[in-house]
């Protein structure tokens, strides 16, 4: 619950950011700007610029210059690689869509060698975590992977955390799709049951957010390039001799 506290807190204090340096930065060049050209040519000539901009900017990163060594999706990250549990029982379990489960602790179960020693960690702390919030009943528990014989109970004003439960016996296994998978066994410190916790690797999608900035700023800039075309002609034409629209006064 802290932790949910803590990046509500972090999430509105990047908007409130965000907004502020829009107001600040954009708008200060549009006031300066509409001086000069008014308020809708303004307008046109910094959204154009700015779309040019953001395209420049999130190609940077999405493809990432190869050139310059340039690491791809180094701007907003959407879901990181992680695991997550899709079963968790007390006894044996069954899993359609991972039959490999099943045979459990036989192979394709094995140890850790070199090349899965850095996941083990990870692996354990994504069981802890899964546990501590089936426990205290949090958001994180799913109907697809519930906690035997746990039934809901009213709050006692005790918090468990993740640290709260051990994680040992580690083992790994690759589906028959090439999905990864990890085993362990945990149970709570004070005591309790030994559960046997199956996850599975996600992917994530990192470059989500990265791929939509660079969509989005295509389409703003090609949406707005005819529209200042024809407000550039038509500035062009009074100048040239034709006819200003009337004066209303300041907008």
């Amino acid at each position: 619950m802290m932790e949910l506290l803590g990046l509500s807190q972090v999430f509105w204090k990047g908007i409130a950011i965000t907004v502020a340096a829009l107001v600040l930065f954009v708008g200060s060049v549009y006031l300066l700007v509409s001086a000069v050209f008014g308020l809708r040519m303004a307008y046109l000539v910094l959204a154009v610029a700015f779309f040019g901009w953001m395209i420049i900017w999130s190609a940077i990163w999405v493809f990432g210059p190869p050139a310059l060594g340039t690491p791809r999706f180094l701007g907003p990250r959407a879901t990181e690689p992680h695991w997550s549990v899709f079963v968790a029982s007390v006894g044996g379990v069954q899993s359609k869509e991972f039959p490999e489960i099943s045979s459990y602790p036989d192979p394709p179960w094995r140890n850790p060698g070199a090349q899965a020693a850095s996941a083990v960690e990870p692996v354990k702390s994504a069981i802890q975590k899964w546990l501590a919030a089936q426990a205290g009943g949090g958001a994180a528990a799913t109907p697809e992977a519930p906690v035997p014989g746990s039934t809901p109970t009213e709050s006692t004003g005790f918090v468990v955390e993740p640290t709260d439960f051990v994680v040992e016996d580690v083992k790994f296994a690759t589906a028959h799709d090439g999905t990864f998978l990890a085993v362990g066994h945990a149970f709570f410190n004070e005591g309790g049951p030994r559960v046997t916790v199956f996850v599975r690797h996600d992917s994530g999608n990192v470059g989500a957010y990265s791929w939509a900035i660079f969509l989005a700023s295509i389409v703003g800039f090609a949406a707005h390039i005819p529209l200042l075309d024809r407000a550039e002609k038509r500035r062009k034409a009074i100048l040239t001799g034709g006819t200003a629209p009337p004066w209303y006064g300041p907008a």
